[in-house]
């Protein structure tokens, strides 16, 4: 129980920094790309695990097999390259409502996705609880207001979708192919992997030499804190629920981004509306509601104990 307890809370705790980084990223320099902060964000994350590796030979790492090699250049590229370019090259077409509005629906495709490869069971109360979410998570999006959906983003909503379909396609594929590796193991490979088909990207196009000579000492501390809290720890406890607890478990979770996004900027000085405080407790609901089974059974075997 409470080994899946740590879990569940790792799973929590990496939305939160997930959720800090677009927080982070307003306050980065304008004249370093959201590519190459990314990018610099992956390079630094893989480097500090590759540093830990030549420094610490851990005892526990599986040989990897060529089809194991394939699955996490796959994963990799699934999950960090096409899903970071994609959110990228969406911000170029269409409106940030748009976008986070697309990117909502990851716990349904998730869930969905989920039942269809992984052959996962699908209850009721579920989907219903995404669905719960996803009405809150637009509401605090959008401020309550539909109007400020865009309807011509049809190319930068189209980016968004790929970016949501690899982000699913991440979490489910983790538990399909590279349950066996461990954790550690294989993050470094995914964020090298990652890391460098990012840095080609961003030398392709050009202007990542300009954003290095613009990066300031602040930028640096950013960059910092989103490499090892926003990619090294998140996507860490991320990779341990998808493959012990399941993606169709732990998706629901991923509607409370925006409501940390919020508070973390309520905090910051930013004012709350009354509906942001309604999308909050909407969302609150789902997640409850979709993961309430899998709580109850932790108290019952809390209770025998």
């Amino acid at each position: 129980m409470s080994k899946h307890l740590s879990i569940w809370c790792g799973v929590v705790v990496a939305i939160f920094f997930w959720s800090s980084n677009f927080n982070v990223i307003r306050a980065i320099n304008s004249d370093v790309s959201p590519l190459d902060s990314a990018t610099l964000r992956f390079s630094v994350a893989a480097l500090i695990l590759l540093l830990i590796r030549g420094t610490k030979r851990s005892p526990y790492g599986a040989k990897l097999t060529r089809k194991s090699m394939l699955s996490l250049f796959v994963i990799a590229t699934v999950g960090v390259t096409i899903q970071n370019f994609s959110i990228f090259s969406a911000m170029s077409f269409t409106t940030p409502v748009n976008a986070a509005v697309v990117q909502a629906n990851l716990p349904l495709v998730t869930i969905l996705l989920s039942g269809f490869i992984l052959k996962t069971s699908i209850s009721v109360k579920t989907i219903l609880g995404a669905l719960i979410s996803f009405c809150g998570v637009v509401i605090v999006i959008t401020g309550g207001s539909i109007h400020s959906i865009s309807s011509n983003s049809n190319i930068g909503d189209l980016y968004m979708l790929f970016a949501l379909i690899s982000g699913c396609l991440y979490t489910i594929l983790a538990k399909r192919l590279t349950s066996h590796i461990p954790v550690t193991q294989q993050l470094r490979w995914v964020l090298s992997i990652g890391a460098i088909q990012m840095v080609a990207i961003a030398m392709y196009h050009g202007d990542f030499s300009r954003s290095l000579n613009a990066i300031t000492f602040k930028d640096l501390a950013l960059i910092a804190y989103m490499s090892l809290f926003g990619t090294l720890i998140a996507y860490y406890f991320w990779m341990k629920g998808a493959i012990v607890l399941g993606p169709g478990k732990m998706s629901p979770l991923f509607n409370i981004m925006p409501v940390f996004t919020l508070l973390i900027s309520f905090i910051s000085g930013d004012q709350a509306q009354w509906e942001n405080v309604l999308g909050v407790f909407i969302v609150a609901a789902g997640v409850y509601i979709g993961n309430s089974a899998p709580f109850a059974r932790l108290r019952r075997v809390a209770e025998q104990k």
